[in-house]
């Protein structure tokens, strides 16, 4: 009797195979070859399930996406309040291997979103779910908390670069320590605890 493979877990695994290639090498030294190599599969079950490396790169794009997405989803679960926000926000930095894998995929496609306009389209998309989201959680009143969302992006997005770029120079303290330092600027009508 033939072997039953499940084949939405095995373009699942796939993706995650190549986010690990993309982690580890870059978008360039990503090939199909690679990633069956990690995958410990052919060239051949590869493209059964990905005919080109554009659709298996955009697959372990969406992938890692999908996941900082959930993440900030069960870190921002609504209702936070400004003291909770600094624990939430440190969760979804690249703290863990998985994620300074995740965020290491995503700064790859941030770079080649620069030069590449459909990879830029599909950036500020998720980019624009990133903030909406955050928004969300922030929103009062009139205030549909966006200036929040744009500044906790950007505070995320320099302190995830820093902490890849600069690991040594980054420890945890110091993370929590710029939070801290961060939450007046957030939250300048509440007192927030260090």
């Amino acid at each position: 009797m033939p072997k039953l493979v499940d084949h939405d877990d095995r373009r699942s695994r796939l993706a995650e195979a190549a986010a690990d290639v993309i982690a580890g090498q870059g978008l360039d030294a990503t090939g199909l070859r690679e990633v069956a190599r990690a995958s410990d599969l052919t060239t051949g079950a590869v493209t059964h399930y990905f005919t080109s490396k554009a659709a298996l790169i955009d697959a372990a794009y969406d992938a890692v996406m999908e996941r900082l997405l959930d993440r900030q989803a069960e870190q921002l679960p609504g209702g936070a309040t400004p003291a909770a926000v600094m624990v939430q926000l440190a969760a979804v930095l690249p703290g863990d291997a998985a994620g300074v894998r995740d965020w290491r995929v995503w700064l790859a496609f941030s770079a080649r979103a620069i030069v590449d306009p459909a990879m830029q389209q599909r950036h500020r998309s998720y980019y624009a779910r990133i903030t909406a989201g955050i928004a969300a959680e922030f929103a009062r009143g009139d205030d549909d908390g966006r200036a929040v969302a744009d500044l906790i992006v950007a505070i995320l997005d320099g302190l995830g670069t820093r902490m890849l770029l600069e690991p040594g120079d980054w420890p945890p303290a110091r993370v929590t320590a710029t939070l801290a330092r961060a939450m007046p600027l957030l939250f300048p009508d509440h007192e927030v605890m260090p």
